[in-house]
């Protein structure tokens, strides 16, 4: 048997799609530092987590490097804040947008 020669769309690569619940608590998360996918709320029964997916490294122990916080819609915004998506929830009652915030601790390491 002769082995077909893999087409672009089938090539096996280091990096993978993972996701990473973050809480609706005014509170702020970690999740992977990689290019982000999707943004929404996973489970339609459970507004109260919107689920972020980034593209990590498949074969190391991704680390949670991004800090994230979900905001309501007319819910103020911190200086900075970078939109990574948004999550319609409870049938669009609820509407969630996650940020990512800076990182105070390069703040420091700059001085």
């Amino acid at each position: 048997m002769t082995k077909r020669p893999r087409t672009v769309g089938q090539q096996v690569s280091d990096r993978a799609v993972l996701k990473w619940p973050v809480a609706v608590d005014d509170r702020v998360h970690r999740v992977g530092g990689g290019p982000v996918v999707h943004v929404d709320c996973q489970n339609p029964h459970d507004p109260s987590v919107v689920t972020i997916w980034t593209i990590e490294p498949r074969y190391a122990q991704p680390e949670p490097k991004r800090r994230v916080q979900v905001f309501g819609t007319g819910q103020p915004l911190p200086f900075f804040a970078e939109h990574l998506g948004t999550a319609v929830a409870a049938d669009g009652q609820l509407v969630w947008h996650a940020f990512q915030l800076p990182d105070p601790r390069k703040d420091d390491e700059s001085e």
